[in-house]
């Protein structure tokens, strides 16, 4: 096996440079981070907004305009335009920032209560009496390739942006925002909470009618999985204890991934049609299963037909659903992709054509989406999105997938149901697979996650996707560190997902990172298994993890306890569930061991190996995990 790289978590946040790049241009100026009080606003209840000067901000004023019937806030200096309301914010002191070298203000807003059903947008301005220019809250909206230069609204952090630019071979843009917040009961549905997800790659999941898998030349090729092909499968899926399914993109396109469409209300010829999503959502119905589509709202491909047309009439409208930085040739693109131009998401026109083909699938009983790079559209686009989304069905759900700090994922609360695991996937995979954790750190990171987070904000988690190696991959094919993480990973509040394939031990060729340091993430979508080559054992105990997890979903959720932890031996045990009647027990260590049991009568209720139960104690072979029931409690 060739050797594995580290994990390389894909996006802006994904090594030391680019985190402390960003952090450093969001600190230096007018910061508000969707700071606001309660986090997801009730009605009849006012709403408290913060924002942070940074050093090189000069400021004696800040001042927030917000509207409550859609239209956009306006307003200068204090004064707001006709339509708009202002609320001034207070100062509430300074703190000495030794990241930033300077001292950084802390300023306090409240805005009125609203009724049930209204969206409050706003903007924020900083402005001094003697002092010419204001600052406005805003946020890196996109980059184009180039050379460091930051285009846009000039910011006091542009320098930090600029380096990390140079380093990535990017050009930032910046924009001052519309921020925005829904008022509204809204809570996230039960089926998600209880749920068990399977993600499906549908060009590599199976062709159907008996047909073989295509031998393309490299993995970037198609391999002629379709959507027929994955309603044959859905007993099998079913089998795994899976309640909703995630089609990665169907929509046209011109690549094999699909997350870079050209029509967003049909489906890729080569997966199948309509005719086919249709029967394929309705055969899963039919299971007690759900359907998610992967939806991109903050690109297309530079194919789709909106795109074209602004390239071809500059006095067309769609020319401003895209940001040109020097028209045609330069525009904001997915991480400067020229083949994926990104959507002005804030513009009406823009966010229509994003938020009414949701509406359809919806209606085609589609019952959510995981929106793809959520960081790239404004927070004011998803809260017009849920709210647009939830009146069509009352229980349909939107997942995140934002790569970013936890301040960021908690701002989606109340914009969103939840947001993809990705802090959680890198202390798995650091704890089980890297060996870069001690048992007493991954449950300090454990306790400290689950508390950062509100309930009702729904958080699945991973063992691996298709933009990293596969977890089998980096434990170099052994299957008993894959059982441990999943056992973990099933025993956790939130719902989990199984990437296609993990669950009968499918791997691949060759590391995402090829030697020449290129990134092939491609190599982790390799054809899933149907033969005599799927590890039986991993199957089994995927299927009975499922049953589990089916049975004691809520048990997860509720207070989970520390009873054993020993950094020498790898050991961490905690207890769960109404009387502490569940234990969970791991061994992440390469030696047998021993874990004492608190008092009671457990019975092992799954194990990954053989363990065992003396007396009061468990013995688990190296490199294995159990769950326990006390049978009195």
């Amino acid at each position: 096996m060739d050797d594995v790289s580290a994990d390389f978590i894909f996006g802006t946040m994904a090594t030391d440079a680019r985190r402390l790049g960003f952090l450093k241009a969001e600190l230096s100026g007018v910061s508000h981070r969707h700071r606001i009080e309660p986090a997801d606003p009730l009605p009849e209840r006012p709403v408290t907004l913060r924002v942070s000067l940074g050093p090189a901000v000069v400021a004696d004023h800040v001042t927030c305009y917000f509207t409550t019937d859609g239209s956009e806030p306006a307003g200068a200096r204090g004064v707001p335009a006709p339509g708009s309301r202002a609320v001034a914010f207070e100062r509430i002191g300074s703190e000495w920032n030794t990241f930033l070298w300077g001292y950084v203000e802390e300023w306090r807003a409240t805005l009125p209560p609203q009724p049930a059903g209204v969206i409050v947008q706003y903007r924020i301005e900083a402005w001094a009496d003697h002092h010419p220019r204001s600052v406005w809250a805003g946020e890196i909206i996109g980059s184009t390739a180039g050379d460091g230069a930051v285009l846009g609204d000039v910011g006091p952090g542009d320098i930090f942006l600029r380096e990390v630019g140079q380093e990535f071979e990017l050009t930032f843009v910046r924009g001052s925002r519309t921020f925005a917040y829904g008022v509204d009961e809204e809570r996230t549905p039960a089926w998600l909470h209880d749920g068990l997800i399977y993600q499906v790659f549908v060009d590599r999941f199976n062709p159907g009618g008996g047909q073989p898998f295509a031998q393309p030349a490299t993995p970037m090729g198609r391999y002629g999985g379709t959507l027929a092909g994955v309603t044959e499968r859905l007993d099998y899926i079913r089998s795994l204890g899976v309640s909703i399914i995630w089609l990665s993109p169907i929509f046209p396109s011109p690549s094999h991934h699909g997350y870079d469409a050209t029509d967003y209300y049909t489906v890729e010829p080569r997966l199948g049609t309509c005719e086919d999503l249709r029967t394929l959502v309705a055969a899963a119905h039919a299971r007690g299963m759900r359907v998610l589509l992967d939806f991109i709202a903050n690109h297309v491909s530079d194919q789709h037909p909106a795109f074209q047309e602004a390239l071809r009439d500059p006095r067309s409208p769609a020319r401003d659903w895209f940001i040109f930085t020097e028209y045609p040739h330069r525009y904001v693109a997915f991480f400067g992709v020229p083949g994926m131009p990104q959507v002005n998401t804030d513009h009406p026109e823009a966010r229509r054509m994003m938020i009414e083909p949701a509406i359809y699938w919806l209606r085609q009983g589609i019952a959510g989406f995981r929106l793809d790079y959520t960081v790239g559209p404004s927070h004011a686009f998803w809260t017009a999105f849920r709210a647009a989304t939830r009146a069509v069905r009352p229980d349909a759900v939107g997942l995140g997938e934002a790569v970013d700090t936890a301040e960021m994922l908690r701002s989606y609360y109340g914009r969103l149901d939840g947001c993809l695991d990705f802090l959680l996937l890198q202390a798995l995979r650091r704890f089980f697979a890297f060996g870069e954790l001690r048992a007493s750190q991954f449950a300090s990171f454990l306790q400290r996650h689950f508390e950062a987070f509100p309930p009702d904000f729904v958080m699945p988690s991973f063992l691996d996707n298709h933009d990293m190696n596969r977890f089998l991959w980096v434990v170099r094919g052994d299957t008993r560190r894959l059982k441990l993480a999943a056992l973990c990973q099933y025993t956790l509040p939130h719902p989990p997902i199984i990437y296609y394939g993990t669950e009968v031990g499918l791997s691949q060729e060759r590391d995402v990172r090829h030697p020449d340091g290129s990134a092939h993430p491609e190599e982790s979508r390799l054809p899933m298994r149907w033969d005599n080559t799927q590890n039986a054992d991993v199957l089994a105990f995927y299927r009975q993890l499922g049953a589990l997890r089916q049975a004691t979903s809520g048990v997860w959720r509720g207070p989970r306890r520390t009873v054993a932890l020993d950094d020498a031996g790898g050991h961490y045990a905690y207890v769960c569930g109404e009387g502490e009647a569940w234990l969970v027990a791991l061994n992440n260590g390469p030696r047998p061991g021993r874990i004492s049991l608190p008092p009671g009568r457990w019975r092992l209720a799954l194990m990954s190996d053989e363990a065992v139960v003396r007396g009061a104690t468990l013995w688990l072979p190296a490199c294995s995990g159990a769950v326990l029931e006390d049978v009195d409690a």
